[in-house]
């Protein structure tokens, strides 16, 4: 069982990285199993990327379309980006990327 179903699913995962405080029983479960919110926070955002997920803030490239060079630099999503059409044109950036600034010479599949 991965963390973020040990944790409850995606939402619950969520509400407990954003949690002010957590219960008895949170406590206890991270004390055992040594889960820290920044374990939870790398789980949540590989889960986006396998399920093309995006969230405010999350780090993404345009996937091969005109408009932009084939170096663009890695886009931070904001409130207003989220439900729109060019969602479609967009994937995570890898971590390689992040490291790098830019997209990097990858099969988009476009």
């Amino acid at each position: 069982m991965n963390l973020i179903e040990q944790l409850g699913g995606y939402e619950a995962a969520k509400a407990f990285l954003n949690a002010t405080s957590y219960t008895m029983d949170e406590l206890i479960m991270m004390q055992r199993s040594g889960v820290r919110p920044q374990h939870v926070e790398k789980a949540l955002l590989e889960y986006r990327r396998q399920h093309n997920i995006f969230e405010v803030g999350d780090k993404v490239v345009v996937k091969a379309h005109p408009f932009w060079p084939e170096d663009y630099v890695i886009h931070t999503v904001e409130q207003e980006h989220i439900g729109k059409w060019y969602m479609s044109a967009w994937r995570h950036a890898e971590p390689e990327e992040l490291e790098a600034g830019k997209r990097l010479e990858v099969n988009d599949g476009n």
